[in-house]
């Protein structure tokens, strides 16, 4: 099986090496993750301006997207008590995007679901599995019907709901990141998400390769995928979680009974020219699980990648997948 290059902590890294134009690379932390951000352009100056840039962009969408960022308009949404707040034009707009694709894939992605992310405290030492009283009374708060967007960039929460953008942020900084660039490539590494623009200056195709991390170790790809002018972005339960009495609960909610989903599956990858619906989408097919995930993939014309956990890889959407060398994973019909 192949290695992953690089100390990145994303589910999936570039494979291919860097080349051709004179480039520019900038790697910082925000959102929560590690990122990087490359550029090519006739020359140094010119690469140096798009990835400073961006970075400077993705710094400004961590704090307007955050909900833990006191200062935030987010964080004064939740904070409203039902009242009406004027947000922040981005914020109003991921949050529009998180409604559209809520109501679209039936609740399956929702971005309510912070009263059930503080409860489990996943990613943090307190996490626990609560009793069932606790997410019994979590899950009132819970559901994108309780989101009023108004007009004039305002909206309010009803029913004590708190939005959590954290399902859609990166992908929606990945698409503005994108909206910078001119003609040159640029490749935007912001955690799991990848956008890949232009032609690949270090391949002979102009396509850039992009490996799918092994569910089992995340260091190792278990296949590649090649994609230009679009975005990977995946979700798998092995990004955070705990272990309780032998069981693994992962931070993938299913927002209709407030636990981890079960759904059989242990990633989903989704490739789209917009990295703000892949985002969504990723989390909706999981919850979905592999059947009506699969049939929401046809119905939508989704290009997505379906790891389970009998080690099967279903590939919906044309897309074209190479295993690794040494896999134990099978690509199935």
């Amino acid at each position: 099986m192949k290695k992953l290059c690089g100390a990145l902590c994303a589910l999936f890294l570039l494979l291919s090496g860097c080349g051709g134009p004179v480039s520019d690379s900038t790697d910082f932390f925000a959102m929560d993750t590690f990122m990087t951000l490359t550029a090519w352009g006739d020359n140094q100056d010119d690469a140096h301006a798009v990835v400073s840039e961006a970075e400077q962009e993705i710094n400004r969408l961590s704090n307007a997207l955050s909900r833990q960022v006191e200062a935030s308009s987010l964080a004064e949404l939740n904070a409203a008590n039902g009242e009406i707040v004027t947000l922040d034009p981005d914020t109003y707009a991921a949050l529009s995007r998180a409604v559209e694709y809520a109501e679209q894939t039936g609740g399956a992605f929702d971005p309510t679901t912070a009263p059930l992310s503080d409860l489990w405290g996943i990613g943090t030492d307190a996490a626990a599995v609560p009793d069932e009283a606790a997410i019994a009374q979590a899950l009132t708060h819970v559901g994108y019907q309780n989101i009023e967007l108004l007009d004039n960039n305002q909206a309010r929460l009803l029913n004590g709901a708190q939005v959590d953008l954290g399902g859609i942020g990166k992908g929606y900084a990945t698409d503005v990141v994108a909206s910078l660039r001119e003609d040159e490539p640029l490749l935007a590494q912001l955690g799991g998400n990848i956008g890949a623009y232009g032609e690949n200056p270090s391949s002979k195709d102009g396509l850039w390769t992009v490996g799918l991390a092994d569910p089992d170790d995340s260091a190792n790809y278990i296949a590649t995928l090649h994609i230009q002018d679009a975005s990977i972005v995946t979700s798998g339960d092995y990004e955070r979680y705990f272990e309780q009495n032998g069981v693994r609960y992962h931070h993938i909610f299913d927002p209709s009974t407030g636990y981890p989903a079960q759904t059989g599956l242990r990633a989903v990858t989704v490739v789209d020219k917009e990295s703000t619906r892949a985002d969504a989408y990723t989390t909706a097919l999981f919850v979905m699980g592999l059947d009506k995930g699969l049939a929401f993939c046809e119905e939508h014309d989704v290009q997505a990648v379906f790891v389970t956990q009998d080690h099967k890889i279903y590939v919906t959407g044309g897309l074209q997948i190479t295993l690794a060398d040494g896999v134990d994973y099978e690509l199935a019909s």
